[in-house]
């Protein structure tokens, strides 16, 4: 293709282009992102700090509009051909960053909608006080699917889980049978 049969092609695209934009759907933040946490206070954490990203990074992102319009604006009113050059490389530049804005807004609404399917806002301490709940969970998951796939838990799990008291579990991980589930090893409390 030569450049002319390119820029045919993607004028038929713009809207394709635009359709696109939103890095994680909305699967992959509820199910990959904030589901990826294995407790309730920690996915809503993550839920609560994804949305902070993204409404910081869509503010900058208006901003950087906002300077790149008046760029363009600066460069138009010289009478030189390489000013016009940076100015259409301004308006390319300006194009990403509104696909880029397009997509960082859907996925702001998309975290939004898991924000509000919360029961509960936590507070600082009550996400604190979780924390020994989600460490416990999340290493003995952790140390039972490397059991499973390879029979023992690795050095790195149990040093995390002698870190935090639980050392004495690991045996019991790894006396059990390929079948262990991870349900009832996560109900031990320290």
């Amino acid at each position: 293709m030569n450049i002319d049969e390119i820029r045919a092609a993607v004028a038929d695209m713009h809207s394709a282009f635009d359709e696109i934009q939103m890095p994680r759907t909305p699967f992959v933040l509820q199910h990959f992102v904030v589901g990826a946490q294995d407790t309730e206070p920690q996915r809503y954490h993550q839920c609560v700090l994804e949305l902070q990203i993204k409404y910081d990074a869509i503010r900058r992102a208006l901003l950087q509009q906002k300077r790149i319009g008046l760029e363009i604006e600066r460069l138009e009113a010289q009478d030189d051909p390489f000013a016009d050059i940076d100015a259409e490389i301004k308006r390319l530049d300006l194009e990403g960053l509104h696909r880029a804005l397009l997509g960082a807004i859907r996925e702001f609404e998309a975290l939004y909608l898991i924000f509000q399917s919360f029961p509960h806002q936590y507070t600082r301490a009550e996400l604190d006080a979780a924390q020994s709940q989600y460490w416990v969970k999340r290493l003995l998951r952790q140390a039972e699917t490397e059991r499973q796939a390879t029979g023992v838990v690795g050095v790195g799990n149990r040093d995390a889980l002698a870190q935090i008291g639980y050392l004495p579990q690991i045996e019991q991980l790894e006396g059990r049978d390929e079948c262990a589930s991870i349900s009832s090893v996560s109900s031990v409390e320290p």
